[in-house]
């Protein structure tokens, strides 16, 4: 932390972002002393905020004012703050007993406790194709012409659509069919697989076969986020209608969320990302007051999907830590217990 700091100047800089994430208001040296078991002068005090900003720490409004944190001192505070909790296997008393369940709803769920407790937007990026394995399909007939076909796969992630049964078995011959062809593959196969097939095939059987798992896997395809949380993080930051313009762009557009997840490293550590840094450009520079988290949930230790948090820059980081922490690990753990 900070090699260019001393211990005190250390604690001096941890005290101010402290206090300012708590009263939102600038930090004067007699606000650290009182705080703080410093044992120290308030000249001395004043002396390591001098050194603390001509190092780009902190900075000052206005010349008799009080310091209000940079960019570079909360990132350094968050850095502390995972250092302190990632040692402790749990640190938030949520309920433990889970049965099985449908992983479509899990995500929704989670998603919407993440958000209501840390009041911020929260994206869940739906599992990679190639770690989604197909377990079982069940063709269900609804009318003369129509079924209702489903994939369940071993993430507990089910994909339905209702299709025209046209020029194909019977339903029975139809299910066990499909459960012959696509038992046992992840959908990542099931994609190429398709998408070669129907290229190749000549008999119209075969090719209608195709275009009907090209239907289903398309499913999938077409929901890759859950979002929620845009109204909770407005209604409690009130951010100027430009921030509020850039976040709703991003609630609603999938290809600005696939960019803001490009380069996103998919590990089961908790990163920060403040103001613009995540995504350059002018476009993004409305969102310089806010903090982005983002993490992976995992199948044992494979990364499946991530999640993207974004909260108010002067948030609870000790809050979010370990909310985030153990919402995603409860949550990796239900899904490795369900393969």
């Amino acid at each position: 932390m900070g090699p260019d700091l001393t211990e005190r100047q250390k604690d001096v800089l941890m005290a101010i972002v402290t206090l300012y994430i708590k009263n939102q208001k600038p930090v004067s040296s007699d606000d650290v002393l009182s705080n703080t078991r410093m044992n120290t002068s308030s000249a001395t005090v004043r002396n390591d905020m001098q050194k603390l900003q001509h190092l780009k720490y902190i900075f000052q409004q206005h010349t008799s004012g009080g310091r209000i944190p940079t960019d570079r001192a909360v990132k350094l505070y968050f850095d502390v703050v995972k250092e302190l909790y990632s040692s402790s296997s749990s640190v938030l008393d949520i309920p433990k007993e889970y049965k099985f369940y449908d992983l479509n709803l899990m995500f929704e769920n989670v998603s919407k406790m993440i958000s209501n407790t840390l009041e911020s937007l929260v994206i869940f990026e739906y599992p990679n194709p190639k770690y989604l394995y197909i377990t079982r399909v069940v063709v269900t007939p609804v009318t003369e012409s129509h079924c209702v076909i489903t994939l369940l796969t071993s993430l507990g992630l089910t994909i339905s659509r209702t299709m025209e049964i046209y020029d194909l078995p019977h339903p029975k011959e139809l299910e066990s069919l499909l459960n012959k062809g696509l038992t046992g593959k992840s959908l990542s196969e099931v994609f190429s697989a398709v998408k070669l097939q129907s290229v190749q095939a000549q008999d119209e059987r075969v090719i209608n076969m195709f275009k009907l798992v090209e239907g289903l896997v398309n499913e999938f395809s077409r929901i890759k986020y859950t979002t929620n949380g845009f109204d909770i993080l407005i209604s409690k930051n009130r951010p100027p209608i430009e921030s509020i313009e850039v976040l709703a762009c991003i609630v609603s557009n999938d290809k600005i969320k696939e960019e803001l997840f490009r380069d996103l490293t998919a590990n089961r550590d908790i990163n920060l990302c403040l103001g613009n840094e995540l995504v350059t450009g002018e476009a993004y520079r409305p969102l310089k007051n806010f903090a982005f988290f983002y993490t992976s949930y995992c199948n044992g230790m494979n990364p499946v999907g991530r999640i993207f948090v974004i909260t108010n820059k002067f948030s609870d980081y000790e809050k979010n830590y370990k909310v985030i922490n153990e919402y995603t690990s409860r949550f990796s753990e239900i899904i490795s217990k369900n393969l």
